[in-house]
């Protein structure tokens, strides 16, 4: 027995939960502890990077807009933390060197806005979703990428070229993972 099933079972002992309720608990703390530890996981590669602040724009600007966005999953969730790996790495290397023009930065915001407002909200055969669900979720898409967008017009009037180039490559990394997520689901379709 795991130190969550223990947890848990002293959650139900103690009458704060149901017994019927016990699996779902389990997996809602696994997800918790999961996203702790890619949290983390983030934030210590952007320190090696010495990219700490943009490892927090990233999240920023990427989290909210990927939960309503969707894209590719990973099969297992060893696999989802590595390749979260990957896209971090990448996304801190873009940061660091792709050139902090106004004509990156548009270019970049402007094929990820396209390809998101086309493409979202992009479902994973594991969680299907319904004709209303997808209005929602696209609805939220576009609320949450007007709103980023409209920050990036603004950094860059600030003449803050940096922040506007994370902003710009954590849209493009997501809508990259919509693009895979897509012909992902048009494979196993």
């Amino acid at each position: 027995m795991n130190l969550l099933d223990k947890y848990t079972d002293k959650l139900i002992a103690n009458k704060t939960i149901r017994a019927e309720e016990r699996e779902l608990y389990i997996y809602g703390l696994q997800q918790g502890l999961l996203i702790i530890t890619n949290i983390l996981t983030i934030v210590v590669i952007g320190v090696l990077h010495k990219t700490v602040w943009q490892c927090i724009l990233f999240m920023i600007t990427y989290f909210p807009l990927r939960s309503f966005a969707g894209g590719y999953h990973a099969k297992t969730q060893t696999r989802c933390y590595f390749l979260s790996i990957v896209l971090i790495i990448s996304v801190l290397s873009s940061i660091k060197y792709i050139p902090q023009t106004d004509y990156n930065v548009i270019g970049l915001a402007l094929f990820a806005g396209i390809t998101i407002n086309a493409l979202a909200p992009v479902e994973d055969k594991n969680k299907p979703l319904n004709q209303r669900e997808i209005v929602i979720y696209k609805k939220w898409t576009s609320i949450i990428l007007s709103v980023e967008l409209s920050t990036l017009v603004l950094m860059m009037g600030l003449g803050l070229s940096e922040v506007s180039i994370c902003i710009s490559i954590s849209m493009f990394a997501l809508s990259v993972m919509l693009i895979i997520g897509k012909i992902k689901n048009k494979h196993f379709l």
